[in-house]
């Protein structure tokens, strides 16, 4: 179930802003892996309405509610495939349509690569969605296809970018459930991972993490250090991390890992608070009073965002 929380906002805004990066440094294709499906849309889970008005919540709101808009130049991408996709709370798009909508054209084959997803019928809505195009998928455990053969293998003589993203349940440092990110998956992770970056294309590789609690976050920075030191260690490689607050004392977590290409150091914080930059934007040229505090950042967020204000200018941040 695609829950519409921070979680999902914090990774789609990442990935697309990960993918229209390596679009623009080759055009000609782009090689995705995706550890966790989803169905090719979802509903969002029903909040109560005290967990539903978070910052980056409505964030996510806000971008949906802009891709209803017409395009404007300087938007957000993650505004730009929601238009594409026709997001919507009932009809929410799993990071393969998000790629699908940056690159594929009808019958594209510019966009290749597997998915894995362990319940059969969100598998099988995976595999309808793609049938026709070169993406495989295999209703298994991530575990299971980085292998020789794998659906999540890095192709012999790629010749285009690559993106790897796993989004598991959570990170623990002494856990070995399936949902989750474990510490003994590090070597089966750094083996995937190095394939990738033995092709010698530029690529980028996201770990997503939800509801960590500070001793464990500590955990999974240390884990990802390493994972850095083991496979991105040539010129232009190196790994971000960024996070977010869920709620209390938790907070969901992004590795990037970048390979080949150079970043802009905020390259993260960019992509998750672009949105929320342009509506400030907006509420500024609107003279919109009291934009400045956090209650009104989220008001201008969920309903004033995307609103024609007279004599306010076209353009994002």
């Amino acid at each position: 179930m695609a829950k519409g929380n921070d979680g999902n906002y914090l990774q789609h805004s990442v990935e697309v802003a990960a993918a229209n990066h390596l679009k623009e440094m080759n055009p000609e294709g782009l090689h995705v892996a995706f550890t966790h499906g989803m169905k090719p849309f979802e509903p969002f889970e029903t909040m109560e309405p005290r967990k539903s008005r978070g910052l980056v919540r409505c964030r996510l709101k806000a971008a949906i509610s802009c891709a209803g808009e017409p395009w404007r130049e300087g938007e957000p991408g993650i505004v730009t495939v929601y238009r594409r996709t026709s997001a919507s709370e009932r009809h929410y798009p799993n990071s393969a349509e998000l790629m699908r909508a940056i690159w594929c054209g009808e019958r594209s084959t510019r966009l290749t690569g597997g998915i894995a997803e362990v319940f059969p019928d969100k598998h099988q809505a995976l595999a309808d969605a793609w049938r026709g195009f070169s993406m495989r998928t295999r209703c298994t455990s991530w575990r299971k296809e980085v292998g020789e053969g794998g659906v999540l293998t890095c192709p012999k003589n790629l010749q285009v970018p690559w993106l790897f993203s796993m989004d598991p349940m959570t990170y623990k440092s002494d856990g070995h459930d399936d949902d989750d990110l474990n510490e003994p998956d590090i070597d089966l992770l750094a083996d995937a991972l190095s394939s990738f970056v033995s092709s010698g294309q530029p690529g980028i590789a996201t770990l997503f993490v939800y509801n960590v609690w500070p001793k464990e976050k500590q955990a999974f920075c240390q884990f990802a250090e390493r994972l850095a030191k083991r496979v991105f260690v040539e010129p232009n490689s190196g790994c971000v991390l960024h996070s977010i607050t869920h709620r209390g004392g938790s907070r969901n977590l992004v590795a990037l890992f970048h390979s080949a290409l150079k970043l802009p150091s905020d390259f993260v914080k960019d992509a998750v608070e672009q949105i929320e930059d342009m509506a400030l934007v907006n509420a500024m040229q609107a003279s919109t009073p009291g934009y400045t505090t956090r209650e009104a950042v989220m008001d201008i967020l969920e309903g004033r965002s995307c609103e024609r204000h007279s004599g306010a200018a076209s353009s994002g941040t």
